[in-house]
């Protein structure tokens, strides 16, 4: 699917806000098109994402990196690397209150480490083999190694997103967050249409 998107400057209360959900991808950063190619197959659209974080301001967000975890970090990071592709999208029906609390929530999680262990746990996953062994056993294979891999103490930075919305009523166990944390990645989080309001509906 052909996904009609014009290049923007970032503009805070204009095309992104507070409790909006980020996603990047570095066109030249190593892990970024590692993760970009190991989602490939969930991928509906052209668009490539390898990254989430949760917008807290114009210039602030919360997210998981793999060099210092759980972390409230710059926007400027991305907005300032020409290399590096954001878009935002606007979770459905998005109040303040709600915003608040998706923020409130991946907050209590600052300072806990990456974890890299169910980083290369998705990359099997996301493996040509990885796909027809989970689709032979039912998604079992997708679930087994998440639950296996995953620790409580530390987060990647969609099953951070993931657990911060899923929190809300809202958004609990509607589309994608049906599916256990640990096992959602940027890709098939960014293409949801279940918690995000259509492209064109994002103001």
């Amino acid at each position: 699917m052909h996904l009609e998107y014009n290049s923007k400057d970032p503009v805070y209360g204009e095309n992104y806000k507070r409790g909006y959900i980020g996603f990047g991808y570095g066109q030249t950063h190593f892990v970024s098109k590692g993760i970009a190619y190991f989602t490939r197959l969930n991928r509906l659209s052209d668009v490539k994402v390898s990254h989430a974080f949760i917008v807290t301001g114009s210039n602030s967000c919360v997210e998981a990196r793999v060099h210092g975890g759980v972390q409230d970090a710059s926007l400027c990071q991305y907005f300032d690397d020409e290399e590096y592709q954001i878009f935002f999208r606007k979770p459905l029906n998005l109040t303040t209150a709600i915003a608040d609390a998706i923020i409130a929530a991946a907050q209590t999680q600052i300072g806990c480490k990456y974890d890299t262990a169910l980083l290369l746990s998705q990359a099997v996953s996301g493996s040509f083999a990885g796909k027809i062994l989970n689709r032979a056993f039912g998604n079992n294979i997708d679930n087994m190694l998440g639950s296996l891999m995953n620790s409580k103490k530390r987060w990647i930075c969609s099953e951070l997103v993931a657990y911060a919305m899923d929190l809300q009523p809202a958004y609990h166990d509607k589309g994608i967050l049906k599916d256990p944390h640990e096992t959602i990645n940027p890709q098939e989080l960014f293409e949801d249409t279940a918690i995000f309001s259509p492209w064109h509906m994002q103001t």
